[in-house]
């Protein structure tokens, strides 16, 4: 019997099967994308490939919209509030008409929640993220990376974009160790594994936010507590391989 590969540093590839137990796979959802990269039909496509890797029939997945996290950047409140609301009911609703045509999906597997319902649903969320703003302040590393971030998006440096950024990866980081359970009527509260899924490369502030641990959290039951998987690549992202010195975005 030959030896197993060793994977190598900055070394990622698709997922096989998913493990063997309960899971929840996270769809975070772009407000800014939701009508094209992350339309309901897109994220159908997704899941249609994903749903080829479950070999224990208990796994679900939440929408995750991320609509108050767009608070941070400038402009009426009342508007964005509109139109952030009119886009994700239709964007579920058109998921559900999709789920209407495909009846062997088991529909209470899926769920949507908002940002502000994320956030209530982690105990002491202002502590992490108020302890997290005082390390990114004193930490040069941690703003280099997060800074690289925001021009890879075509960005301005400001608080409001930083505030963004450090917000939503501290909510998928406590989400992979653990602090946030998902409403799931098929799940109820026992999914073991929590992967995070979104269409694009990971944000290098985010993978080092989970390699340097601030908060010392561990979720040893889940198999992907220190992983991101690109929808668009089909690439597992363990973040505990990645090398920042030779790794490439």
């Amino acid at each position: 019997m030959g030896k197993k590969k060793q994977i190598q540093k900055n070394e990622f590839f698709d997922i096989n099967k998913f493990p063997a137990k309960e899971g929840m796979l996270i769809f975070g959802i772009s407000m800014s994308q939701i009508s094209n990269t992350q339309s309901a039909t897109k994220c159908f496509s997704h899941i249609e490939e994903l749903v080829k890797k479950i070999r224990y029939p208990y796994v679900g997945l939440t929408f995750l919209y991320s609509d108050n996290l767009y608070f941070y950047q400038k402009g009426d409140a009342v508007k964005l509030n509109k139109k952030f609301q009119q886009l994700m009911i239709s964007h579920k609703n058109e998921f559900n008409k999709i789920l209407n045509k495909n009846l062997w999906y088991i529909r209470d597997s899926f769920g949507f929640i908002t940002w502000n319902q994320a956030l209530i649903e982690i105990k002491d969320f202002m502590d992490y993220f108020s302890k997290l703003k005082e390390i990114y302040n004193k930490d040069k590393k941690f703003q280099k990376y997060l800074n690289d971030d925001i021009k890879e998006s075509d960005k301005k440096i400001n608080e409001e974009n930083i505030m963004f950024i450090l917000e939503e990866i501290l909510v998928f980081y406590l989400a992979s160790k653990g602090k946030l359970k998902f409403p799931n009527k098929y799940l109820n509260g026992k999914e073991k594994w929590v992967l995070w899924c979104y269409p694009g490369k990971p944000l290098k502030s985010e993978i080092y936010l989970y390699q340097k641990n601030f908060f010392n959290l561990q979720n040893k039951e889940n198999d992907y507590e220190n992983c991101y998987y690109d929808l668009d690549d089909k690439r597992l992202y363990d973040y505990s391989n990645v090398d920042f010195d030779q790794f490439k975005i």
